[in-house]
């Protein structure tokens, strides 16, 4: 992958939430001739409490949306969507695994219309099941369109309970390192500094590197965590759940236009 500035083409990224994109690869979207970003839940998780902070989670949603289209103001080039059910609804935070199915369909009528030359998402990592939900559905589309996937990772936990940011969780010595120029980590800065509802969360992330490298062309469910720590305490939802919903992921048939 060429990172020099406006010499990547059209990059298609796939994540979860607003601010998945800044933290994670706001300065390749800089370098991108053109590019689009796909959200893939609504940002606003039931049980945290969010809606009596913001009145209700819809509008929790709406705030964290406005805030990714301020945040992508910042490049021009660049435009963005939202995965939505057949009826238009947006999926659940958190719940995306459930319905990858409906939510690959829409995926690939992004694919369509934007033509990328190559797609970016989430590493598969267990730290957030929305994040590796993003994973697969990227993983699936890209074998369908012969289109190059690379990954980028978010952060997971250790076996002693360790916070891991911006690593890989399996290291294959193939990683892309993008050392981001003094002015896209201003930009970067300014684009975190949108997402003002995350600004108790983001600091941990640095902002001058980003990590990419090609995801397996097979990927695989195999994963050495029992449930989901970092974002499904509530619920302790075992990987091995979320590996069935894979499985019924890849039996999917898309209509390729």
């Amino acid at each position: 992958m060429n990172t020099e500035t406006g010499s990547l083409g059209k990059v298609l990224v796939l994540v979860a939430h607003p601010d998945d994109e800044t933290i994670g690869c706001s300065g390749l979207l800089q370098r991108a001739s053109a590019a689009l970003v796909v959200f893939a839940v609504d940002g606003a998780p039931p049980h945290y409490g969010f809606e009596k902070q913001f009145g209700s989670l819809q509008r929790y949603s709406d705030i964290r949306f406005l805030e990714a289209s301020i945040a992508l103001r910042a490049l021009p080039h660049c435009s963005f969507g939202r995965l939505a059910t057949p009826d238009g609804a947006y999926y659940v935070d958190q719940h995306l695994f459930e319905q990858m199915p409906e939510a690959l369909t829409s995926l690939n009528e992004f694919i369509c219309r934007f033509s990328p030359d190559f797609i970016v998402t989430h590493a598969y990592e267990g730290g957030h099941i929305d994040h590796d939900a993003c994973h697969f559905l990227a993983a699936h589309i890209a074998r369908a369109h012969s289109l190059m996937l690379m990954e980028f990772p978010s952060y997971w936990k250790t076996e002693d309970g360790r916070d891991i940011f911006q690593q890989f969780r399996d290291s294959r010595n193939d990683d892309v390192i993008l050392k981001l120029s003094d002015h896209e980590i201003e930009v970067k800065r300014q684009m975190l500094a949108s997402y003002r509802t995350q600004q108790a969360l983001t600091p941990v992330f640095h902002l001058h590197t980003e990590r990419f490298r090609p995801a397996l062309q097979e990927s695989t469910t195999e994963c050495a965590w029992v449930d989901y720590p970092f974002e499904n305490r509530r619920r302790r939802l075992k990987a091995k759940f979320f590996s069935k919903k894979v499985e019924q992921l890849n039996q999917s048939v898309i209509a390729i236009r």
